[in-house]
């Protein structure tokens, strides 16, 4: 971004809806279409079955209100977001294909907390939780008196105890430097890291012992707050999943060095590897509590006798990261600023950089020429305007467009918001665990994830070299179209050749071994792992994404109305079609494995 270009400039260019949908704007009064400075609140008319600009402003303004608290899935705040989308789908009419007859489906999400009365025995002597230990709840369970073994400091790969000395004991560590298995962004653990994950996984728990206070305090320097997202952790438990993979014992819980001396019966400091310890019993009890949880599914029906039975899947994903909380709200405008400069990918920008003097110029100026667009606020409120508020109104957007327009697709029409994709893709993963139409009978999956931004001056991601990339005038990141079916990839490609304006459509992002793994961190992939072909639409990163200036006044109404069309029109092709999708290419050989881009 050079320097010259005035924020005015820059809000007019990237913030305002365009020409195309004027004309229905106008007719919706729809007075902010057009203007260079979009409003910080904004209340919308009646949608209409067109899709237009003014009906996905409407939306998003909505969804993604400050009332909203970021939308975090097992809150009250995502249910209140999926509430507005039941309300809608129901509206249009459209039939529902939740849980008992009704559009939600819900999913087994659980609030977990290890009980105060949970204990570490040693010889009979007897240590609390909370004083003499503390354990992550996905750690609750309980072990009879179990052997013990030293093994040193934690991630120490040089002279490696044997898998047979650890196997089924407590092995006991010591606090290392760092932490995790060497794994960066994309890439896989060393030889000798491999070697060492292997002898931990045939440990039966591991226990670590706290560093001194000195070593858990934090480091100068940091910013405070922000560590906490508004909401419990909740624990998503699927039992389809469970048994399959995993990384070994993992760390049971975290001692206190009383506790390490009771069992080892010896200075910590005078212990070698291999040193066993008197045996340990654990009684890790958890308390659960249900955090309701629910994706919305419903059902367009088709209009052809025999294919009506056949379904093409549309979906997004309806949480977002919800609030910070534990320190001072960020100046939105300052924050704006500084993401505009230094943090092109926002919350995937590696290594996070310092500013130069020349930059934090442009971040000042940036700066105070925004507080004369919009009035100086504090902002804690990830609002998730394109993350992905703007899928989930698209996915609405599209849904009314079939409810309510004269075509009747041949094939039927599943609509699914799915919830917790910011956990771990929670709701695509249950849906497709346990559907509610038969899973081979989905012929195809569409997934909007991100669709509001693509301007020339966002950085969408970076290429597999490393360079970055760049939105343009009509721009969209394919990713998936041609990983299982080729013919799924050129409809894509024909239809969009028969737009008004036809799409740049960028496959950078779906390149074979890219280090982001965009086509692992969608909702898309829990179909592809079936075998369904999929294609996953995005208009990509930018300075916003996961930051608390993800707002609806930032979206690019218009763009993201021609985005839309262009899924719907495939997503009429595919349902039209005198034939399945073929599937040409081979699907992963475990539903249940790693995800390989």
């Amino acid at each position: 971004m050079r320097s010259a270009f005035l924020p005015r400039a820059l809000l007019s260019a990237v913030l305002a809806v365009g020409p195309v949908s004027a004309l229905v704007a106008q007719r919706q009064s729809c007075p902010a279409v057009g203007q260079g400075t979009m409003p910080l609140k904004y209340q919308g008319g009646p949608t209409i079955p067109a899709i237009t600009a003014c009906d996905l402003m409407t939306r998003l303004y909505l969804y993604s209100d400050d009332s909203m608290l970021g939308r975090r899935v097992g809150t009250a705040d995502n249910l209140r977001a999926t509430a507005y989308i039941e309300r809608e789908v129901r509206r249009m009419g459209l039939v529902p294909a939740g849980d008992s007859g009704g559009y939600f489906q819900y999913l087994p999400v659980f609030e977990r907390r290890i009980d105060s009365s949970s204990t570490i025995t040693v010889a009979g002597q007897v240590f609390r939780y909370g004083a003499d230990f503390t354990a992550a709840p996905q750690a609750a369970r309980a072990l009879a008196e179990t052997p013990v073994i030293f093994g040193g400091v934690a991630n120490d790969t040089t002279n490696l105890l044997s898998a047979d000395s650890v196997k089924g004991k407590i092995l006991i560590l010591r606090a290392g430097q760092g932490g995790g298995f060497g794994r960066g962004r994309g890439g896989s653990p060393s030889p000798a890291l491999q070697a060492y994950s292997q002898v931990l996984a045939g440990a039966a728990a591991v226990l670590t012992i706290a560093g001194p206070p000195a070593a858990n305090a934090a480091r100068p320097g940091q910013p405070g707050g922000f560590a906490t997202r508004g909401g419990p952790a909740g624990a998503f438990e699927d039992p389809a999943q469970q048994g399959r993979g995993g990384f070994g014992a993992g760390s049971l819980a975290t001692i206190q060095e009383s506790l390490a001396q009771a069992i080892f019966g010896q200075p910590l400091d005078q212990l070698a590897k291999g040193t066993p310890g008197k045996s340990v019993a654990v009684d890790l009890k958890v308390i659960r509590t249900p955090l309701p949880t629910r994706n919305v599914v419903a059902i367009l029906p088709g209009s052809d006798p025999k294919l009506k039975g056949e379904f093409v899947a549309i979906g997004g994903h309806s949480d977002h990261v919800g609030y910070t909380i534990g320190g001072a709200a960020a100046e939105h405008d300052s924050l704006k600023a500084y993401n505009m400069v230094a943090l092109l990918l926002g919350a995937d920008t590696r290594p996070r950089p310092t500013p130069t003097d020349s930059q934090w110029v442009r971040i000042n100026a940036l700066k105070d020429s925004l507080r004369k667009v919009y009035p100086a606020r504090a902002d804690s409120i990830s609002n998730g305007a394109d993350d992905d508020g703007s899928g989930s109104v698209s996915v609405l957007e599209i849904a009314e467009a079939f409810a309510k327009g004269n075509f009747k697709p041949k094939r039927s029409i599943v609509f699914v918001w799915h919830t917790g994709e910011e956990a771990g893709l929670w709701g695509s993963q249950w849906y497709t665990n346990h559907p509610s139409v038969p899973r081979d009978s989905i012929v195809a999956q569409l997934n909007i994830d991100m669709v509001g931004r693509g301007a020339a001056s966002d950085v969408t991601g970076k290429s597999k070299e490393g360079a970055d990339l760049r939105g343009a005038a009509n721009y969209v990141q394919l990713v998936g179209s041609r990983r299982l079916s080729t013919e799924l990839g050129d409809i894509a490609e024909q239809v969009n050749r028969q737009e008004e304006i036809p799409f740049v459509f960028d496959y950078a992002m779906d390149a074979d071994g890219h280090p982001q793994r965009i086509y692992c961190r969608s909702d898309h992939y829990n179909y592809a792992r079936y075998g369904i072909p999929i294609i996953f639409f995005t208009t990509g990163g930018h300075a916003d994404y996961h930051q608390v200036t993800d707002e609806a006044q930032y979206i690019q109404y218009t763009h993201m109305a021609k985005v839309d069309q262009l899924i719907l029109d495939i997503a009429r092709k595919v349902a039209d079609l005198d034939h399945r999708v073929v599937v040409d290419k081979a699907k992963p050989a475990n539903p249940f494995g790693a995800c390989v881009q």
